[in-house]
């Protein structure tokens, strides 16, 4: 057994570490990593999961195809994972309360908006 990690680089060679530099190599990213962050955090304890519309429509009152329609018409903030709009819950609280908006109340969807804004 090798006591060796090999690493692949994108130019198609490896890197081979000892196991000593290896982990060696992770707390000093883990390090520079968390003098990044804000003073105080601690690793993984503020990360907040990605929702599908379906799952972070009720946390905001909306439904969930106008959050849809809202996210793919660039109202809402979202992050798009190959075709998939997933949704932070805070994001879109905060885009709320900031935009001075509330949320619709009805089940209208926003594509009309759209439609005239690409004419």
């Amino acid at each position: 057994m090798s006591d060796r990690v090999l690493i692949a680089l994108p130019d198609g060679r490896w890197l081979a570490l000892s196991s000593d530099v290896f982990e060696a190599a992770l707390r000093a990213g883990a390090e520079s990593i968390g003098a990044a962050a804000a003073p105080g955090a601690t690793r993984g304890a503020n990360v907040e999961p990605l929702l599908s519309a379906e799952d972070a429509a009720p946390q905001v009152g909306v439904t969930a195809r106008w959050l849809e329609d809202s996210a793919r018409a660039g109202i809402v903030p979202h992050f798009k994972l190959g075709s998939t709009r997933v949704f932070r819950v805070s994001e879109l609280a905060d885009h709320f309360r900031v935009a001075g908006a509330p949320p619709p109340t009805d089940s209208q969807s926003v594509s009309p908006f759209r439609r005239l804004s690409r004419q």
